[in-house]
């Protein structure tokens, strides 16, 4: 469940930001960062726990700890999300077709609760066979998550709408096949935000906060 309350823009400490970006059609960009997981591939073959989950988790977590990433641009009003959740696609074992699932977040979740909760929505989604590949049901609390398990890749862009303010306001995340360079493994890590609310800074905080975490791996999955 979401709480989402109104900003009055008046109070909005970055105002100025917003209305120059908002006269932008497509107001977003991104960071490609190599960021080295070899706690998250060691922990999930330790624990026997799917790399793409533990990554979510510790995504969602550091992302929610950076207010930025909690604004959204709806019918040109600014709303704050109290908790925003991750979506992500999930290909059909049935048909082949990609379907947007979501799993709730919330920080006071543990690790093994997230995972039990993540696990059940991929088990659910990877059979289904229907034609219905909604990708928002109006809920604007979330941000996409997307990721290519079979390919390294150096950077990519995320299709983003022209004129949607609504749409590019949630964050869109991706991430590749992670890749061994000595004893060390890495992904690339593409974050995109609008830049009506996102500047550098917090989007750098969102990877500094993810450094971190994966660096103290213990302390954030055995809660």
């Amino acid at each position: 469940m979401n709480l989402k309350k109104k900003i009055d823009k008046k109070n909005y400490k970055k105002l100025s930001q917003y209305l120059y970006f908002k006269t932008f059609s497509d107001p977003t960009y991104g960071f490609n960062v190599n960021v080295d997981v070899t706690n998250v591939v060691n922990y999930g073959k330790k624990q026997n726990i799917s790399f793409f989950i533990i990554f979510i988790y510790l995504v969602s977590l550091a992302m929610n700890k950076v207010e930025e990433f909690h604004y959204r641009d709806i019918d040109d009003e600014i709303y704050y999300y109290d908790v925003i959740h991750p979506t992500f696609t999930v290909m059909s074992k049935v048909n082949g077709v990609f379907y947007n699932a979501r799993t709730d977040f919330n920080e006071s979740f543990s690790f093994s609760n997230f995972n039990k909760k993540c696990r059940k929505t991929l088990n659910e989604y990877s059979q289904r066979s229907d034609i219905d590949t909604t990708y928002n049901d109006g809920d604007y609390g979330v941000f996409y998550i997307s990721c290519i398990p079979t390919l390294s890749i150096v950077s990519m862009t995320h299709p983003t709408p022209s004129n949607n303010h609504t749409s590019s306001s949630c964050p869109r995340v991706f991430w590749d096949k992670y890749r061994k360079e000595d004893d060390k493994y890495f992904v690339t890590l593409n974050i995109t935000v609008s830049h009506v609310f996102v500047d550098g800074y917090p989007l750098s905080n969102v990877y500094l906060t993810l450094n971190e975490m994966i660096e103290n791996i213990d302390k954030y999955l055995n809660n």
